[in-house]
């Protein structure tokens, strides 16, 4: 039959995520209430029912398909175990364990992480994970100037920044060389790190400076200069020189030799000292491990051989000189080999490849998971949480009321400019006059009350957005009115995605069902916990009882008490045998046997069946003793201190204490098999209590209609 994988522990199902299935969703799996049907269901206790989807969406999730095609004896054998965990979800119900504290508190916490995956457009982000990846394909060496400006900077800060940096690109523009760009970089940029060296940052790939510069460094053609753009640091131009394959991540080992600053003395004796170790490996005198450990100046990798973590030269983009360092190990053919002697601002350097492992495919499943979670937590994201706002925006009705939003803005003051709002300065009542200015007209509104956004059912008023001016304690940049556009736009933001979270169990089936897996799942644990789990451990009068039933269950085979010694060779065997005999304690011999290498001594101890053979390594050591001990003439049957000699890599020294022939375990012997099964029996009285409790209905027809379509599928 083929194997059910959900995961039991101890009986408990502890269901996993799935996609919803037989629901009818649009483009981004989002349920379409509009068209749902009423739906067979399987089986009902009490008045709850389980439905076929639901149903069939669990059993595929949980068979394994790999194996033999489904049958129909799968299908009933799933119909039980699942029969037998909503008896326990509706048992922990009806004993208040869904309204408990730590289980409300601990199933908000899961919601809120599972929200997150649902709190952005799917597609948007997709593309932008096929984006990310597509560009990490390639390294792009680029070069920059930038003017320095505040994301908050007022107009006027903006616009002097924005010419002076036109200013340079038109100039760039009618002599677009490389030289030009450098010349102007060292002379006009505002950028400290890279003004020196013209601009140049190396080389960087996907996911590594903020996206708008990835955009325009991918966007731009080598040799190309882009069109004047803004990030968060200020107004930028930039310069491709050069793009290449991404190499992947290399592993190296390394060794330094450091040189004083400007020093050419030191510089001469560095590069003899490099030069002596170099000659010293090719001639075969020495490892490289031995030599990083003896010579490098690299203290990091120094006590480890040499060895360093994978690197990639993208990974110091803005270090050229460190860009350098890693280019010289992308240099060498094969896994060993090591460069010639080269130097850095850091000294003299010697690298030894280990290993080369290219960039993983877009169809890996831990390439993709990487990939989404970097793009959820780069700034990219926005662009997929700004289409998720505007879809929530036109399915849900949204309005702002400027009208409103003027009549605050009125009575803001320098306080709000100094990110100081009071509340209180927002009058309550608020006078728009109209008509001729003869007879004018006067009205009189509740400002604090006036509808200000609208989306769906709900209405936030004016007095909603003013709580909201009162988080912002940064100055205002720009006018009044940009910086109440800057903060409004982002509570309008906010506001639409809370509304999505709190809908998500309407909007998403895929969401609903994770989550309403996870609920049960987690009552049942705890149920389990305190009717099986708990009880088996605490109930001492009732384990000794079933042990009492069943002691004929557990049974010792024929077992040797021993000490066994292993050893690196021949000579140091002959000594441990010689210091058993005296009486010496294992902790003296091994202290004294592991001062050279901890590997050339290990020790065990203890009383072995036949079946422990996986605590010895190699298992021959046992299959000895037991072989000899059903001969006529036993050996090692006897206490006694024995040589075994050679055995694998070993040389085994073995003291057999006693043998004891097979025999009956006592409780404490075999406890923990003893209360697994215990556990078992305590399952199995309270399934039958519940299947008592709650009458079970089970709809015949529905099983078999599942059948006739799930039979024979693999």
């Amino acid at each position: 039959m083929k194997r059910i994988v959900g995961l039991f522990v101890g009986g408990c199902l502890i269901l996993c995520s799935v996609s919803a299935q037989n629901e009818k969703r649009n483009s981004d799996g989002d349920v379409n209430l509009s068209v749902q049907v009423p739906k067979p269901f399987v089986f009902s206790i009490n008045q709850d029912k389980v439905y076929a989807d639901e149903f069939e969406r669990q059993f595929l999730k949980n068979i394994n398909l790999k194996e033999d095609p489904i049958s129909a004896k799968d299908i009933r054998s799933y119909l039980d175990l699942y029969i037998k965990f909503k008896l326990k979800v509706q048992d922990a119900k009806d004993a208040g364990l869904d309204t408990a504290t730590a289980y409300l508190q601990e199933l908000q916490m899961y919601r809120d992480q599972l929200a997150r995956n649902y709190l952005y457009d799917r597609a948007v982000t997709e593309s932008l994970i096929k984006e990310a990846y597509d560009r990490l394909k390639y390294e792009v060496r680029v070069s920059h100037i930038l003017v320095l400006v505040s994301p908050d900077a007022s107009e006027a800060d903006k616009k002097k920044a924005l010419d002076k940096i036109e200013e340079m690109h038109g100039k760039l523009m009618r002599n677009p060389t490389v030289e030009n760009f450098g010349d102007m970089a060292r002379n006009e940029s505002e950028d400290a790190g890279t003004k020196s060296s013209g601009g140049d940052l190396g080389y960087m790939t996907a996911l590594q400076v903020v996206y708008e510069f990835e955009n325009q460094a991918y966007n731009t053609a080598v040799g190309g200069i882009s069109s004047v753009f803004k990030t968060e640091f200020g107004y930028h131009i930039l310069l491709v020189t050069d793009k290449r394959a991404n190499r992947g991540d290399i592993k190296v080992n390394h060794i330094l030799v450091r040189v004083m600053n400007k020093d050419e003395n030191s510089d001469t004796e560095a590069r003899k000292k490099i030069d002596e170790i170099a000659a010293n490996m090719a001639a075969g005198k020495e490892t490289f491990e031995n030599m990083a450990k003896t010579y490098s100046e690299d203290y990091n990798s120094r006590y480890n051989g040499g060895a360093m973590d994978y690197i990639n030269t993208a990974q110091f983009v803005g270090d050229i000189d460190r860009q350098y360092w890693a280019d010289q190990a992308f240099t060498l053919k094969k896994d060993g080999d090591i460069t010639a002697p080269f130097r850095t601002n850091y000294g003299w350097h010697l690298l030894q490849r280990v290993n080369v492992r290219p960039l993983k495919s877009f169809d890996d499943k831990e390439m993709h998971s990487i990939l989404k979670m970097e793009v959820q937590k780069n700034q990219r994201s926005q662009t997929s949480v700004d289409s998720l706002v505007v879809k929530i925006k036109k399915e849900n009705g949204f309005t702002l009321n400027e009208k409103a939003v003027n009549a605050l803005m009125g009575y803001l003051d320098s306080n709000f400019m100094k990110g100081k709002f009071d509340e209180l300065s927002i009058p309550e009542m608020h006078i728009v006059t109209s008509g001729p200015a003869k007879k004018p007209v006067k009205t009189e509104y509740n400002l604090r009350k006036m509808e200000v956004l609208h989306l769906a059912d709900q209405s936030y008023s004016v007095d909603d957005l003013c709580t909201q001016l009162t988080y912002n304690t940064k100055p205002i940049q720009g006018t009044k009115k940009e910086g109440l556009d800057r903060l409004i736009n982002a509570w309008v933001d906010k506001t639409c995605v809370e509304y999505q979270d709190e809908h998500l169990e309407e909007k998403s089936v895929e969401f609903r069902d994770i989550y309403q897996e996870y609920k049960e799942g987690i009552l049942m644990f705890n149920r389990m916990q305190q009717l099986v789990w708990d009880r088996a451990n605490s109930d001492s009068a009732g384990l000794a009882k079933y042990f009492e039933a069943h002691q004929g269950e557990y049974n010792w085979g024929d077992r040797f008490d021993v000490e066994v010694f292993f050893c690196s060779d021949a000579k140091m065997m002959k000594t441990v045998v010689k210091e058993v005999k005296k009486g010496i304690s294992t902790d003296s011999i091994r202290r004294e046997h592991t001062k050279r290498n901890v590997l050339d001594y290990a020790y065990k101890t203890g009383k072995y069946e036949m079946g422990d053979t996986f605590l010895f390594s190699p298992s021959r050591v046992l299959n000895m003793l037991f072989d000899d001990a059903k001969s006529a003439k036993p050996k090692y049957r006897k206490p006694g201190i024995y040589s075994i000699g050679s055995v694998g890599d070993d040389f085994v020294v073995v003291k057999v204490k006693s043998f004891l022939p097979a025999g009956t375990k006592t409780l404490d012997e075999t406890r923990g098999p003893v209360a697994s099964k215990y556990q078992e029996q305590l399952e199995r009285e309270w399934i039958e209590t519940l299947k008592m409790k709650y009458p079970v209905t089970v709809n015949e027809s529905v099983i078999q209609t599942m059948e006739a379509k799930l039979v024979n599928q693999k």
